[in-house]
């Protein structure tokens, strides 16, 4: 009895899990007819006036197009070969919560930019993530010892101009806004609880690194061998686990999009 109501329980984790990444194959559509780009007349046109020429509905765009792109990949990957065998699932234990991180991440770049209903707000985080993408490509050369295009400066001192034209603070423009910051002001904007989805996010990367700590919290396991303090078992992907990862993280797609589609119609 107790084996029949568990399969039951995976079975219905399952057709939850796959009714959750439906809407995928709809965005990958959406993405790839280039549907993200600013309406006239529209907030999200404005912005990009402010912003120019780091456009807010160019970093939208690229940004939802790298969580579906990775949650494309989660789909494509769990439902297999939809021809030769239509009703096989696959479900792998670590690599899928790497695909949620960075769903996870860009979705959430997407809710932490567009979220504000000030126009000055929303610039200047745009400029904040401009500012990141100079700073880290910089120490990129740096490591990898060849020279950058333009200085670090004169890139960040760009950025302080166009932030004084915006009207915004030059200074905290070139404040670059880390993952967590992000990943925080996205799940107080969705759910009220920043703190819920930064313990999401830091499990993903836990699993992605293969951290002991995850491989324990997120899989099913059973014991095979004891001796004292020490045990082998043998671990196995939790389908309710992953489950309401996806879950969790389709939400925060849905709200980037839903922003998205809010920010670029034209108020009249």
């Amino acid at each position: 009895m107790t084996a029949s109501v568990e399969e039951d329980e995976e079975q219905q984790n399952l057709h939850q899990l796959m009714r959750e990444l439906a809407p995928v194959p709809g965005w990958v559509d959406r993405i790839g007819n280039g549907t993200l780009s600013a309406s006239a007349g529209s907030p999200m046109a404005g912005d990009d006036r402010r912003s120019a020429p780091f456009h807010v509905s160019h970093s939208v765009a690229a940004s939802l197009g790298v969580a579906v792109d990775h949650a494309h990949c989660l789909l494509r990957s769990i439902e297999g070969c939809t021809e030769c065998s239509p009703h096989q699932v696959t479900l792998l234990m670590n690599s899928y919560y790497s695909l949620l991180r960075a769903a996870m991440e860009n979705a959430a770049r997407v809710v932490w930019m567009l979220a504000p209903d000030k126009r000055p707000e929303r610039v200047l985080r745009r400029l904040r993530l401009q500012a990141g993408n100079v700073i880290m490509s910089d120490e990129l050369c740096e490591v990898g010892g060849f020279p950058p295009k333009k200085p670090k400066a004169e890139r960040l001192q760009r950025i302080k101009d166009i932030a004084g034209q915006a009207g915004v603070s030059p200074t905290e423009a070139i404040k670059p806004a880390g993952n967590k910051q992000i990943i925080r002001a996205a799940g107080q904007h969705i759910a009220g609880d920043a703190n819920h989805a930064e313990v999401l996010w830091r499990a993903c990367s836990a699993a992605s690194h293969g951290d002991i700590w995850a491989a324990l919290s997120l899989h099913e396991r059973r014991i095979t061998s004891e001796n004292g303090d020490v045990f082998t078992a043998y671990a196995s992907a939790s389908t309710r686990v992953l489950t309401t990862f996806v879950v969790e993280t389709m939400a925060v797609i849905r709200t980037a999009v839903l922003l998205s589609d809010v920010r670029n119609q034209p108020p009249y």
